[in-house]
């Protein structure tokens, strides 16, 4: 009989961005996460969870993932300023549309998105129309693997 490929269970959710989104403003990008052992992971996919307190956003908001992936194991990090990050599109990890409908909570889940064999930190940059409410806000990541044991 073949081998069947399964998707592993995910291994711990990590919270990898919390305070540094409070009350992060409209058309600013927050600080980097704390760094991500893929090299020593070798984790393929992630789901990531982006979790907005309530907000009013504005027609066309949206926020994305910028992902600093270090070459080398994790001692050297792209240093651009924010505005050059916004111009490197292999910088991106994902973008999402953000609901218009006001004073709402937001909670969107991006599925299996592809994660480096580095390591790595990610950044959020808010294009809401609106800054990020005082608290409440976190980005968290189930990173996995695909089981060709079946």
């Amino acid at each position: 009989m073949a081998n069947v490929g399964k998707w592993n269970t995910h291994s711990a959710t990590v919270a990898l961005l919390t305070t540094e989104l409070n009350s992060l403003a409209d058309a600013t990008m927050s600080a980097a996460s704390a760094a991500v052992a893929n090299h020593t992971n070798l984790d393929m996919y992630a789901d990531f969870e982006i979790v907005l307190a309530s907000l009013s956003p504005t027609a066309g908001a949206f926020v994305t993932l910028y992902i600093w992936e270090a070459i080398d194991d994790g001692t050297n990090y792209p240093a651009q300023s924010d505005a050059d990050l916004r111009l490197t599109a292999t910088q991106v990890l994902c973008t999402v549309p953000i609901g218009t409908t006001a004073s709402t909570a937001q909670r969107i889940v991006v599925r299996n998105v592809l994660l480096p064999p580095a390591s790595f930190k990610v950044k959020l940059d808010n294009r809401a129309g609106v800054a990020l409410n005082a608290s409440g806000n976190t980005v968290k990541m189930n990173p996995y693997n695909v089981n060709l044991n079946g």
